[in-house]
């Protein structure tokens, strides 16, 4: 999770201080064995299969950054193949950009311009 969770903090340009990147939160649902198929059959030994749904604000990732995360999330997930596991590696990845206001957390609605300023996002100079 290491990997998944550095390439999402780099594609919103969050710095590299633990302070910043303790919203960079991640939740793992693992299937349980034998509930995984493709074309109607169990896919488990011949898929590695890595499936996120990213929630951003809208405005943090712009196309440059999404391409350079589904790049890094399929090296991620290739990563944690060992030595002779012959199975092919599928990441599939759905960003779903909240829109302004639509953001609850922590008892509150989360601007934009206040997400910025928590995260201490970098290099997003036209935000705000």
């Amino acid at each position: 999770m290491t990997a998944l969770t550095e390439a999402a903090c780099r594609a919103e340009s969050i710095p590299d201080d633990p302070r910043r990147r303790m919203g960079a939160l991640v939740l793992i649902t693992e299937l349980a064995p034998g509930s995984f198929y493709s074309a109607g059959q169990q896919a488990e030994g011949a898929v590695a299969g890595v499936f996120i749904d990213w929630q951003v604000s809208t405005g943090v990732l712009d196309g440059a950054r999404k391409a350079r995360f589904a790049r890094e999330l399929q090296d991620a997930a290739r990563a944690t193949r060992t030595g002779d596991d012959p199975r092919m590696v599928i990441t599939s990845c759905v960003i779903d950009e909240v829109p302004e206001g639509q953001w609850a957390q922590n008892g509150g609605i989360r601007r934009l311009p206040e997400i910025v300023s928590l995260a201490g996002f970098e290099h997003l100079t036209s935000i705000g």
